[in-house]
Order: C-alpha cells, then structure tokens, then sequence
C-alpha cells in the first residue's frame, strides 16, 4: 500500500508546528467513507486511508481532514484557503491528467472539513533515492523527465506546486508512472499580518525565495533539481554544504556525472531564482536535448560494453577449456592406440574400462580374425609359388 507520501510540512515563523494525531477511529463520513487508518499529519491536518461504500468492490481513497494545529487567527484563514484550494486543483487538474490524483469529494461535517481524493497505489521515491546510495547517470536522467513531465502540465496552469520532494511523488505500481500528489501547499500566501512571515515547504528542497514566502514557478524546479542531486550522490540535502560568499549548492565532487546532466542540475538550483530555468517545461526541454541524451546514451553503452567484455571472456574462457580438454583426452587415446598397435599388445579377454574406452574408437581383430588372415596369407603364397612355376614351364 502506497501510504508514505501522503501528508505535507509547514513552516510558521521559521519554526515547524508540533504535530499531533487526530483519530477518526473507524468513523464513516457521510455514510459512505469509512476510515481505516491514519496515514499522515500535515499543518492542515491529517490524512486517512478510507474504503469508497458506495462503489463496487469497495475501493480505497485518501481522506483529508483539516484542522489546523496553529491557533493563531491570522493563519487561520490561510489555511483554510489553501484547503479549498486544494480540492478546486484537485478538481481541475486531476480529470485532465492520471498523474495527479482525482477529487472524489469536498464537505464539511459537524463543523470539520473534508477532502476525498484518489488512492494511488505505489510507492514514495523515497523508496528508490535512499541514502548512501548513489544512482546512475541514466537513471536519474529519466526520472527527472518522468517528475517535469507532470509537473509541467501544473505549471501550464499558472500553479505552483511548492513542497516537491520525493515524499510527494509516488510510482504507481500499475504502469511505473509517476504521480505527483499532496496539493496542500499550492496557491501564493497573499500580505499577511504585520510581522508575520509563513513559508510553506520542507527545507533543503526549499529555495530562498519561497522560504521569504514569495514563491515563484521555479522554485519547484530548484526541488526537483535538488531530488536529481540526492539521487546522484546518495546524500539528504541537508548533507550536501553550499558556498557561503554565493549560496550555491556544492555536489560535483561528490557524484559521477558528465557535465552535460551536471551544468543543468546547477541551472536549476542556482540559489538567485532569475538563473534557473523559469518553468518544468523549459527545464524539460534542456534535459531532452541532443548533448544530454548524447552523454546518457555514451554512460548506458559503457555499462551495457563492460557487462558484454565480462561475458564474453567467460564464454571464452569455457570455449577454450572445452577445447583443452577435447584435445587431451584425445591425445591420450592415439598414444594408447599407437602402443597397443606397434607393441603387439592385445586387450585383456575380460572388460575393462580401459578395454571399454578404447575400443569406441578402434576395433581390436580377434583371434579368430587373426586366423582368418594367416589362412590368407598362406593362400596367397601357395598361388604366386603356382604362377612362378607355371613360368618356368613356359
């Protein structure tokens, strides 16, 4: 079951809010969705795993039940905006593309509100990018395009995503695809109180400008630029260091990468927002050009050349065995058959497994063959001795 990615993280005042759980424990909502488990906790709220009652076969669905842990009346109603904001993308993006989830349901029920959207069933990326271990080149070559396609469609909307992480992107078992979830954190925080400053996101995938709270369309390509580093160099962001005079982020030595996939990664986490690619399209369309695909294709070839140079002097090898073995053993049984031939040497009467090797490659005469040709041999000299005679009398 797919539950690790569900949930998002906010950011109030530079601190993170304490989290708590709230159970639903079992409840069924509008007579239709039974919860069965928690899955999560984010600022908004907690996140359920549900069965659909109504429907045949009783499908899953996600739950999402805002209640804001923050009672601070300025958050508030931000937080309640970005919930409903949530459910109109939803609603919006979800029928037109199967790699965002579909909304199912948006109500409010004894006061609290309610989100219902698509189960997805699959995995986190936080499955395949697991610290300490690096990825190839090609690998994360395609799973960047896989994360820009979806979420170049968002962007075509004017929507910014602003918590990319590999928590909020899943592999769907189905087809391999990714899909983005988690819309909690979309739509730009308009001016706040006086001295309140709220930023949404999770650090280390967060860039400078959305931690200020003004966030920008590529602030989400700095996150997935940051996921294709981590993968690369099996390091959490928060491992790997940046320059402290420029704020960019220092990884090269610490991947094996062409400088070709390398120059592009350090376009889209260049710490000053107006150097990054401005939109997953524009980044999509670096990662897709001649150069990139040149250098994946040199890495994939190398891989697949040094796997078939491996297999192929193990094929020679046991080639080159078989025929030392062949020729041995048949050396061996030409000098046993020259031996017995010119020694005059004749088999045992009685089986052997020597006599019984030898004699599939050579049949030894018997006694009675050996008489059979004395007898011969004595005919032949009676008739020459005949025909000298007959000569003479001539």
């Amino acid at each position: 079951m797919g539950s690790g990615g569900y949930g998002n993280t906010y950011l109030l005042g530079g601190g993170i809010r304490n989290r708590h759980r709230y159970s639903l424990a079992r409840k069924t909502l509008r007579n239709r969705f039974e919860i069965v488990k928690h899955l999560g906790s984010g600022g908004s709220g907690d996140t359920y795993l549900a069965i659909d009652l109504d429907l045949p076969g009783q499908p899953h669905c996600v739950v999402k039940h805002f209640h804001p842990k923050d009672s601070n009346p300025a958050v508030l109603p931000i937080a309640k905006k970005l919930f409903d904001r949530e459910a109109e993308v939803l609603y919006q993006l979800g029928n037109d593309h199967d790699q965002i989830p579909r909304l199912f349901a948006h109500f409010d029920e004894d006061g609290d509100f309610y989100l219902v959207q698509e189960f997805i069933d699959g995995h986190a990326l936080t499955q395949e990018i697991i610290p300490g271990q690096r990825l190839s080149e090609n690998t994360v070559l395609n799973l960047l395009k896989d994360i820009l396609e979806v979420l170049a469609f968002v962007h075509q909307h004017n929507i910014i995503h602003r918590d990319i992480k590999p928590q909020n992107l899943m592999r769907r078992y189905s087809d391999q695809k990714i899909v983005l979830i988690d819309f909690g954190s979309i739509k730009k925080i308009g001016a706040l109180g006086a001295g309140l400053t709220i930023a949404v996101g999770t650090p280390g995938y967060m860039p400078s400008e959305q931690a200020k709270g003004k966030p920008k369309l590529c602030s989400d390509i700095y996150a997935v630029g940051m996921i294709g580093i981590q993968a690369l160099t099996g390091l959490i962001p928060e491992q790997i260091p940046e320059d402290p005079s420029t704020g960019e982020v220092i990884w090269r030595d610490k991947a094996e990468v062409s400088d070709a996939l390398a120059n592009i990664l350090d376009t889209m986490v260049r710490d000053r927002y107006n150097q990054r690619y401005q939109s997953a399209t524009e980044a999509l369309q670096a990662l897709n050009s001649d150069v990139v695909l040149s250098h994946s294709l040199q890495s994939a070839d190398i891989n697949y050349k040094a796997d078939d140079t491996y297999l192929l002097t193990y094929r020679n090898f046991i080639l080159l065995l078989g025929i030392g073995l062949g020729a041995t053993t048949s050396l061996i049984v030409i000098v046993l058959i020259y031996t017995f031939i010119n020694t005059g040497t004749s088999l045992p009467n009685q089986p052997t497994p020597l006599k019984s090797f030898l004699e599939r490659f050579v049949e030894f005469p018997s006694a009675k063959t050996n008489s059979l040709l004395a007898k011969s041999e004595l005919n032949r000299r009676i008739c020459q001795s005949n025909c000298t005679i007959a000569k003479k009398t001539k």
